[in-house]
């Protein structure tokens, strides 16, 4: 029950990326949270959202460019975390954990473009029928929801069907090794020759914001 559960409200929030606005909440913090609270342990769903968040510092759709699906890989870690709860693990497998995550993150990048190409053929067909606003703009909800369920259904199973061993990392080490990753996509995206010239501009706006 809590597979399905899970993966229909991952879906809805997944939704929030291109689908219905792009209002955060897909989010690895803020999905974390959503799901943590939901699930009844606030606090875990903010650690660990927080943690996909700074690894997936650097990932930005430029251009048409489709980067690893940070949200994706943020809503299926926590999922994850609370279903190897769920089956009496005291302590979850973080290295689990963050595998699922990783996964889901390639498999979203993937049916990403395969959704992208479905919702522009329902733009070509309703140029040919305008007639039909509605209905398109469900069909494309439709299959950013289904994009969800696809990614997310079949991870939770894994999850709860496979005896995986109970942790062994505690999270001080995770941080740690977490932080360093977020500082190492910090440097690479800020500190390129060609990028930090708007660092510096940056900076100097938000001291001007907190001096005036």
């Amino acid at each position: 029950m809590i597979i399905l559960a899970l993966g229909i409200i991952g879906a809805i929030i997944l939704l929030d990326k291109y689908a219905i606005g792009e209002f955060g909440i897909s989010q690895p913090l803020i999905a974390g949270t959503i799901i943590g609270a939901l699930c009844g342990d606030i606090s875990a769903g903010i650690f660990i959202g927080a943690l996909f968040q700074m690894i997936f510092l650097a990932n930005l759709p430029i251009g048409r460019d489709v980067p690893p699906d940070a949200q994706a890989a943020g809503i299926a870690g926590c999922g994850s975390y609370f279903i190897l709860k769920q089956i009496n693990q005291s302590e979850p497998n973080f290295i689990i954990v963050f595998f699922i995550g990783i996964l889901a993150s390639i498999l979203g990048s993937m049916l990403d473009i395969f959704v992208r190409r479905i919702n522009e053929q329902l733009y070509y067909r309703f140029l040919r029928n305008k007639s039909s606003l509605s209905f398109y703009h469900l069909a494309g909800i439709l299959t950013s929801f289904l994009r969800g369920i696809i990614i997310f259904l079949p991870l939770f199973a894994i999850v709860n069907f496979i005896q995986f061993p109970v942790g062994s990392i505690n999270k001080e080490f995770l941080m740690i090794v977490v932080v360093a990753l977020s500082i190492a996509n910090g440097i690479y995206l800020y500190f390129k020759r060609s990028s930090f010239p708007f660092l510096i501009i940056g900076v100097l706006c938000a001291l001007a914001f907190f001096v005036l």
